[in-house]
């Protein structure tokens, strides 16, 4: 048995990684009152491990307090045998955390505080008991039974329990405001903070403790995934700045810190565009300048710091280039409605249709096969991303996921951005902020 006290004496998400693993398991049960993409992203790959060799993962999930966001409920249901909500009109909150392996002759329990949210499985403090069950002593067959008796108990809650078996009855649970899309309530709570104006800080900022990079992803459909992007490699079809793997230079790699500016420990830094009318064939190409007029916020001391009055480094920054460093570029992974999209390509064009900035080309390739701009087609507009805000979210420097607002809300987004500036060194630039 083992008291775990996180982050002094170890992280969840690490310990579950390494049971998942284990090949000692061949299933994962899971009650836990929140899920985010923080949490969710970090583990896929490990989940889809564990299924691979023949695991199951059954989850149960509560959507009370905004806890729990739509993005979450997407990915969980891609990667989890069996998805439930659980969750009482009358206020009850679901708050159960617990984790439950089970093996032939083996299992073990987790039972405390951590909900299935980054800073849950890694960042905040968290305390939890580790129980293993091995053979058959009447301790071990309470706790087992205890178990078995609590998760048919949860699936007999009738009206407050909900199987998820398909995308639409997650989006049901978006549109009757059970769940929220991350990036739109971190707006809401943000104005609600602002407008509390007289709040001080009576505290200081807790204990250092990092977020894991993801290790696993796969490259299988795009193979030129990792090789740099120069100059040379560039030509235009269509308007569109096309890859040529041959001349690629070099390989790239990126830094976990490109982005300096500090950010509360279940939060990941997002950057939000206006896209108006976009570029490219299937208007998926997003300009990022090189240089940004400053309209709101100090970057002083960051990554973003150009040293220079009003402006400061563009958006490109965000995704770890240098702006003035025109020569290299980077593909990005870019995590939409669950689904990974490889192949991403940030660069500077040249010639006679460059525009003196650089592009993020939204043109990613799924696992298998599906195109990105297939899955915004399936939204039912011609050009999805024109007229909206797109929002990215880091995961880590190669890795994001994204959101799409409509542009009636981009008043709610400048009111809460930490830093607010103009896609551009002039006032009519489009606008993007960072939060």
């Amino acid at each position: 048995m083992e008291l775990m006290n996180q982050p002094f004496t170890g992280q969840l998400g690490d310990r579950l990684i390494e049971l998942l693993d284990s090949s000692k398991y061949h299933t994962l049960n899971i009650a836990v009152a929140f899920a985010k993409n923080s949490g969710i992203l970090r583990i896929k790959e490990p989940l889809e491990r564990f299924r691979a060799q023949g695991g199951k993962v059954n989850i149960c999930v509560g959507v009370d307090l905004g806890g729990t966001s739509y993005e979450a409920l997407t990915a969980l249901l891609l990667h989890t045998d069996s998805l439930n909500i659980v969750h009482s009109e009358k206020g009850q909150t679901f708050h159960s955390k617990i984790y439950q392996f089970i093996g032939e002759d083996i299992g073990l329990v987790i039972v405390g505080s951590h909900n299935l949210t980054g800073g849950g499985l890694w960042t905040n403090f968290e305390s939890s008991i580790h129980v293993p069950l091995v053979g058959d002593c009447a301790d071990n067959k309470l706790v087992l039974m205890g178990l078995d008796n609590y998760f048919e108990t949860l699936t007999s809650l009738e009206n407050s329990f909900m199987r998820i078996n398909a995308q639409d009855e997650v989006d049901g649970l978006l549109k009757n405001g059970y769940v929220f899309k991350e990036v739109a309530e971190r707006v809401r709570q943000q104005k609600a903070t602002i407008s509390d104006g007289n709040r001080k800080r009576l505290f200081g900022n807790g204990v250092t403790a990092h977020l894991p990079r993801i290790s696993g992803i796969k490259y299988d459909k795009v193979a030129d995934i990792e090789q740099s992007i120069t100059p040379e490699s560039v030509q235009f079809v269509n308007d569109e700045a096309q890859y040529n793997p041959e001349a690629a230079m070099q390989v790239v790699t990126e830094g976990e810190e490109a982005l300096s500016l500090s950010f509360e420990h279940d939060e990941s830094p997002t950057i939000w565009f206006e896209t108006r009318k976009m570029t490219g064939g299937s208007r998926n190409i997003l300009d990022l300048s090189m240089k940004s007029l400053v309209e709101k916020g100090d970057v002083t001391g960051t990554s973003f710091d150009l040293e220079e009055k009003g402006f400061m480094r563009g958006g490109v920054e965000f995704f770890g280039l240098n702006p003035l460093d025109t020569n290299h570029g980077k593909d990005i992974t870019l995590n939409f409605e669950g689904v990974d999209y490889y192949g991403n390509t940030i660069l500077f064009p040249v010639g006679e249709k460059a525009n003196g900035t650089w592009r993020l080309q939204i043109k990613g390739i799924s696992n298998d096969g599906r195109r990105i701009t297939d899955a915004f087609k399936a939204h039912g507009e011609e050009y999805y991303l024109i007229a909206k805000i797109i929002s990215f979210t880091q995961i880590q420097s190669d890795y994001y996921f994204i959101s799409i607002f409509p542009e009636s809300e981009i008043e709610d987004f400048r009111s809460i951005s930490r830093i607010l500036a103009r896609n551009g060194s002039n006032k009519t630039a489009k606008q993007f902020g960072i939060f």
